[in-house]
């Protein structure tokens, strides 16, 4: 059974499109689909039989205006984004889904923060799912859902291949979209200040892909057999969703490089 893992990255978890696009024209299709945060969302529309092309077609209607629609604040003691308008926004495609009905295996992955679990969602309601695995803490308010209180899947399995293991994959293509860091150890030493000035955002932003990074290598030693496909989406931030045609060509191009390991995983030539 062939898996496909997509890994968390907001706006630049839309390269993903792009990858899925070349592997539609390898005519390769995966038996189960699991995704973390932005992966959740295109691995479920990829579950539900969306082709890239029309991913492609819903992710360009994300405008700047559409973005500020989508993320519009409401904030609370939770949170700043309430998620009511991506779900709204969800409905006409993906409303009254159920995981279970779903044409091939699917599964989200959240986080139980009074739990303090990895929560793997592979049945119920399938926007539910999504909105809890797209929590990004502070940003998003938390999903309650399921008697639970769930954030991003991405803050304990940016790229959840371990889920897709369990959930029967025996060959598995996992596409990271987040940078990786070496973290060398430096003794400290006086250094010349910079003068960059950091605002909180910055701080959290640097954060996050800090924290990321590390998980990713936990993620990469998952893979029994497998081919791990990193895509470089720098220059496209996390919030930039009006930038989806860039992530989805990024994507598409960088794959191909990987052309040789993925059909060699796939016992296939070149059509």
């Amino acid at each position: 059974m062939l898996g496909i893992v997509l890994g968390g990255g907001a706006a630049k978890g839309y390269a993903h499109i792009g990858v899925i696009k070349f592997l539609e024209e390898l005519n390769i299709k995966p038996d189960i689909i699991v995704g973390a945060s932005m992966g959740s969302l295109i691995g479920g529309f990829y579950a539900k039989g969306f082709t890239a092309y029309q991913m492609e077609e819903i992710a360009l209607k994300i405008d700047k205006k559409k973005k500020k629609e989508l993320f519009r604040l409401c904030i609370s003691k939770e949170g700043f984004i309430n998620g009511k308008n991506i779900v709204k926004f969800l409905k006409p495609y993906l409303g009254g889904t159920k995981i279970e009905e779903l044409p091939v295996k699917y599964a989200a992955v959240a986080t139980d923060i009074e739990e303090n679990a990895e929560i793997v969602i592979d049945r119920g309601d399938l926007i539910e799912a999504i909105r809890s695995s797209i929590a990004i803490p502070i940003v998003f308010t938390p999903n309650k859902y399921s008697g639970r209180i769930l954030i991003d899947g991405g803050f304990v399995n940016p790229v959840p291949v371990d889920v897709a293991t369990r959930l029967g994959a025996k060959k598995i293509i996992a596409v990271n979209v987040l940078p990786r860091f070496e973290y060398p150890q430096i003794k400290i030493s006086e250094e010349s200040e910079t003068g960059k000035k950091y605002n909180i955002k910055d701080i959290f932003l640097k954060t996050f892909e800090l924290i990321s990074s590390r998980l990713i290598t936990y993620d990469i030693f998952q893979i029994k057999e497998g081919v791990w496909i990193d895509i470089n989406t720098a220059g496209i931030g996390l919030s930039q969703f009006e930038k989806a045609r860039e992530a989805i060509l990024r994507g598409y191009n960088q794959v191909k490089g990987y052309t040789d390991q993925i059909l060699r995983l796939v016992d296939r030539s070149m059509p």
